[in-house]
């Protein structure tokens, strides 16, 4: 909340606990209105004008918005959508009760951070229905899609978790490019058995287009910026489906990018040598000072799990042993041994997914610091 301290923000929870949620809670209490395990995971608090204020708890909290779907699709009126079907929240109508906008304040939890945002705008004097513009509530509507999308992406990666050995299997992790959509989706398919449609909707989805898109976010990070000839040349590689030279290029840039991250930060003496250290030692540095939101901590574990303990790092003691094909293998490409499941256009897909899982976590935590240092 802009304009508030830490106090400031304690002090006006107090004041909405204390006016509007505590004496709700109570009234419940007193009819039998609460379950045994209640607890406030969200709360909206309406405050229409000359009226008495409407508190309604966790699932009883609707919100209206303009929703992007993954994969478009006919519903009926009152059919429910499901979590696999968002792609994003576009935009949020504020709160109303009997089709007029009013005062709210809404606390909501996400992971282990709790949101506030509010409005008393339209209960003042000199507020008349009908006069604002849409720019004018633009910001309280982003601030509002953008804890609702934080939400899903939360819900996604629980998902993700609960999941995680089967997307291994297809070598994936919690890719912040494809959440929420089609990360649940392909979490649903694997359930169902469905193994080679959900590397088929990867394959779909991650379109010369789509990458291309990710790849030109890449050039504000300096270790991005420096190897962006080379990682162009893969993208026209990938582009003309040449995916042996897009892999044979980006596979070792996973380690060089991480490499010389860490190294701007590190005195030279305690860089690491090995892949594995290295990448511990980013995750170390990286969570010295995270970015706030709770998907980022969790987005990180998962991509550092799956470099560490994934199928990208196996090593092989004869020549001949078999290869996990659930992603390119840096010890097998690097060493010259040629299996062609390993230089598949989904594979090369994968590895575009991962530098720019790294791109993300290196830009969030850029950001962060940089906003701290302001």
């Amino acid at each position: 909340m802009p304009g508030l301290s830490d106090e400031g923000v304690r002090n006006l929870f107090s004041q909405v606990s204390d006016l509007w949620v505590n004496p709700e809670i109570e009234k419940r209490k007193r009819v039998g209105g609460l379950p045994a395990d209640f607890r406030i995971r969200s709360c909206l608090v309406r405050l229409p004008l000359h009226r008495p204020p409407i508190v309604e708890f966790n699932n009883e909290i609707t919100w209206a918005t303009r929703m992007r779907w993954g994969k478009p699709r006919a519903v009926d009126k009152d059919e429910p959508i499901y979590l696999h079907d968002v792609g994003d929240i576009e935009d949020v109508s504020l709160p109303e009760v009997d089709g007029r906008r009013v005062a709210f304040f809404w606390i909501t939890r996400n992971g282990s951070q709790w949101h506030m945002v509010f409005d008393l705008g339209p209960n003042q004097p000199d507020c008349v229905e009908g006069n604002e513009s849409e720019e004018s509530t633009r910001p309280l509507r982003d601030s509002i899609a953008s804890i609702l999308r934080e939400g899903i992406t939360t819900k996604v990666i629980d998902i993700h978790d609960d999941n995680v050995d089967l997307l291994r299997r297809i070598g994936l992790w919690a890719a912040p490019a494809l959440l929420p959509y089609p990360l649940s989706e392909i979490c649903r398919r694997l359930r169902n058995g469905e193994k080679d449609g959900a590397v088929q909707l990867l394959a779909d989805h991650c379109n010369p287009e789509f990458l291309t898109g990710l790849c030109d976010k890449w050039w504000g990070i300096d270790e991005f910026r420096t190897r962006q000839s080379l990682i162009l040349d893969a993208l026209d590689a990938h582009k003309r489906g040449k995916y042996t030279l897009s892999i044979s290029a980006l596979l070792p840039h996973v380690e060089g990018i991480i490499t010389d991250w860490v190294a701007r930060r590190v005195p030279p003496d305690d860089l690491p040598w090995h892949h594995e250290r290295k990448t511990k030692k980013f995750h170390n540095l990286v969570l010295e000072s995270p970015p706030s939101q709770h998907s980022y901590r969790r987005i990180l574990q998962s991509a550092i799990d799956f470099i560490l303990k994934g199928p990208m790092l196996t090593t092989f003691k004869q020549w001949f042993d078999a290869i996990d094909g659930a992603f390119p293998n840096r010890h097998a490409v690097g060493h010259g041994k040629y299996d062609p499941q390993l230089f598949s256009e989904v594979h090369s897909v994968r590895l575009f997914l991962l530098l720019d899982t790294v791109y993300y976590i290196m830009s969030k935590h850029k950001s962060d610091a940089e906003q701290t240092e302001t």
